[in-house]
């Protein structure tokens, strides 16, 4: 349990460090996992072959080996990452990030990002813990205190809140906050931080794992693990496992609602002779590559442009549902009284309908898409956010 004082300084800065959280026969057992899984994950390293000089990473299903998945569920972590977040936390990812010798630096960011599984919830951190000690030889990590500005977050007219661009903070504001092997810095979405390039000759290596809040899923949808990587897990692990299964998202569908005098109403079309909610199959768009992989609003966006001829801004995340042999990824969006008034290629049918008719999973999603519990924000498409992430 963290103090309050220790959330107020999280709160106010937008960070914290527990100095020596993680023993160190368990920094050695993360070795040893590393060891045995060498980080070829993603795009960072793919210009060169591992161990040149470069920043690589190790994520995806990595958590299959022992070694590496305890970290996910060390009490440590996910109690102070519940006590920061203020509800119980999911796993949006594990990653190993090694700073080979003479890798570079990289320069000052922030990590919410509305095209990323990994990025788009409304309240997730950084859970940062260093295999070395990060100082000016491997490569300090710097932070600015109080950049995460979350006055910058509001409610809009839609139930997605909306992110305003964000202020850079000036060079002179970053610190150092000497992390040392074993501590572990816990750091809000938004704040904005940068690292030194690796001048020493030692490995740079740290698990910069993120978790998100159970009621603020992605709005992307979760990077989807495999039942191997729950089954790692130990019963109480296993609650910090977003979605998983060895099922593939193979179809991707909007959930399309609209409020009239008569209530609310959802849209479907008609697919292979039944009624369904309208999308397609998925594809994977790689217009800003990495491994996170899950979002599949850019084809889900074209099928919606093909069936019905609209241009939906954003989409955000309902769930994941068994559709034949596979799963389905589901996104929702409410119309508003704002569009021309031409009719849509389809049937508009009211919730009872869609609990009563036999449908499948679209009462449920429809239910999930009205519960005013769960905090929501705005998922957008990789080539929308090439351009600009906060347009819409």
């Amino acid at each position: 349990m963290l103090t309050a004082d220790q959330i107020a300084t999280y709160t106010e800065q937008g960070f914290f460090v527990l100095k020596g959280a993680i023993d160190e026969a368990d920094i050695a057992r993360l070795e040893r996992g590393v060891d045995r899984n060498p980080p070829l994950d993603g795009t960072l390293g793919e210009l060169t072959r591992y161990p040149a000089p470069g920043r690589y990473t190790l994520a995806t299903q990595c958590l299959k080996d022992p070694d590496l998945a305890f970290l996910a569920e060390h009490p440590t972590v996910v109690d102070g990452a519940r006590d920061l977040l203020g509800d119980q936390p999911i796993l949006t990812a594990y990653v190993i990030y090694d700073r080979t010798p003479g890798g570079p630096g990289i320069p000052a960011h922030h990590d919410y990002k509305r095209w990323r599984p990994v990025g788009s919830s409304m309240n997730w951190l950084f859970t940062i813990v260093p295999f070395c000690d990060f100082n000016e030889e491997t490569g300090q990590l710097f932070v600015a205190p109080g950049s995460h500005q979350v006055d910058r977050v509001r409610h809009g007219p839609s139930c997605a809140l909306e992110v305003q661009p964000p202020t850079r903070p000036a060079d002179e504001s970053f610190i150092d906050p000497c992390l040392e092997r074993g501590d572990l810095l816990f750091m809000n979405m938004h704040l904005w931080h940068r690292a030194a390039p690796n001048r020493s000759k030692q490995n740079r290596v740290g698990a910069f794992n993120k978790y998100a809040a159970a009621s603020a899923p992605p709005a992307t949808g979760y990077f989807l693990y495999d039942d191997d990587v729950y089954n790692a897990l130990s019963d109480r692990g296993r609650s910090v496992i977003g979605v998983h299964s060895d099922r593939q998202i193979l179809t991707t569908r909007s959930l399309l609602m609209r409020e009239n005098a008569g209530g609310k109403e959802v849209l479907l079309c008609e697919t292979d002779g039944r009624l369904c909610l309208p999308g397609g199959p998925t594809s994977t768009e790689r217009a800003i590559p990495d491994w996170d992989l899950g979002n599949f609003i850019a084809p889900l966006q074209t099928h919606l442009r093909n069936q019905l001829a609209i241009e939906l801004p954003w989409l955000s995340y309902i769930g994941d549902f068994p559709e034949a042999d596979h799963l389905c990824r589901v996104y929702g969006y409410t119309l508003n009284s704002n569009g021309f008034p031409v009719p849509y290629k389809g049937r508009w049918v009211d919730p009872q309908t869609l609990s009563t008719e036999g449908f499948g999973y679209e009462a449920q999603a429809l239910s999930r898409w009205l519960d005013p519990t769960i905090v929501r924000g705005k998922g957008l498409a990789q080539a929308q956010c090439r351009i600009d992430q906060f347009a819409y």
